[in-house]
């Protein structure tokens, strides 16, 4: 099923595949408006706003080429996915090169081939969006460190945390360390971040990882995603944005999956102790674009104990209750 409310514009002048096309999407939740030639597609776009456009090539009034082309330059925003029974390479090439973002024959024999590519193609713009919005506001926090300091202390950890049977408390923190907890199903999650030492906008790294966490807190919430159940992608994927980011600072990040019964799952990128976790530890985020961390397990007792040290002398201390 697609989200309920997507906005869907159907650019197509074969009558019985169109209606065939908008009964299939609108089954499956969708908002969908119809436009039977290119210059009504065009017109389509400007009226309705919509979320994604699917749209023929051969089509009267107006070439489907240059439809896509038109939107592509006025609504870059909007992903075009062609429709059409032309199947030559070049007929492909010219019409992804216009704009389009995914190209699907007809007919259509699996129309689920339609939703799966209507929803990369809106991940895949929703991550577009999100890394130009990381990039303006990095921008900015570099300019003005007092305010990357202010939403820093906005976000900061209260020392004893709260989610349903589990309780966490954190001790010690000072400047350098920053906890987050967050709770997965019957599962605690718990994040440690320990910022450079030397970095100047240390306070912007701390502020910008925890924004980029919004985005798999919210898509677990919305059952799209899985990333806080798996401390190691979870990893990858902070140390992808940060990269993508143009962030010039590294920094070591651990992440730690308590279950009441299935054990202790962590990852580590970079914090050295202690030294069951060291021993555990991938490179520190923002080093290299492609950084691989592995899943490890091992079992914990409740209450759970941990004393994190940085080299510089802060020191962290979390204690984990499940009651």
């Amino acid at each position: 099923m697609l989200r309920a409310g997507l906005r869907i514009l159907v650019v197509e002048d074969e009558t019985v595949f169109r209606h065939m096309l908008v009964n299939y999407l609108e089954n499956e939740g969708a908002c969908v408006f119809q436009a039977e030639d290119g210059i009504e597609g065009l017109s389509g776009a400007a009226l309705y706003q919509p979320d994604l456009v699917l749209c023929d090539l051969n089509m009267p009034n107006l070439d489907g080429h240059e439809v896509i082309a038109c939107l592509a330059a006025r609504y870059p925003q909007i992903p075009i996915i062609v429709i059409s029974g032309q199947d030559r390479m070049e007929v492909v090439g010219r019409a992804l090169r216009a704009g389009a973002r995914d190209f699907l024959l007809k007919p259509i024999r699996d129309w689920s081939q339609v939703v799966r590519s209507i929803e990369q193609c809106l991940l895949a713009q929703e991550a577009a969006n999100s890394q130009l919005e990381l990039v303006e506001h990095l921008h900015y926090f570099r300019r003005h460190d007092w305010a990357a300091t202010r939403l820093l202390d906005s976000l900061s950890t209260p020392v004893l945390q709260e989610w349903g049977p589990w309780q966490v408390t954190f001790e010690g923190m000072g400047n350098l360390f920053i906890p987050d907890t967050f709770r997965v199903g019957n599962r605690l999650l718990v994040l440690v971040m320990e910022l450079p030492v030397l970095a100047e906008d240390a306070a912007f790294c701390g502020a910008l990882v925890r924004s980029l966490l919004n985005v798999p807190y919210r898509q677990y919430q919305q059952r799209e995603s899985q990333l806080l159940a798996q401390p190691h992608r979870l990893l990858a994927y902070l140390n992808w944005q940060l990269m993508e980011s143009g962030l010039r600072h590294s920094f070591a990040m651990a992440a730690l999956l308590f279950d009441e019964t299935d054990g202790l799952s962590f990852a580590n990128a970079g914090i050295t102790s202690p030294h069951w976790l060291m021993r555990c530890g991938g490179l520190p985020l923002g080093l290299m674009r492609d950084g691989h961390y592995r899943l490890h397990k091992r079992s914990w007792h409740d209450p759970f104990e941990l004393q994190i040290r940085s080299d510089s002398g802060s020191a962290l201390h979390m204690q984990v209750r499940h009651h």
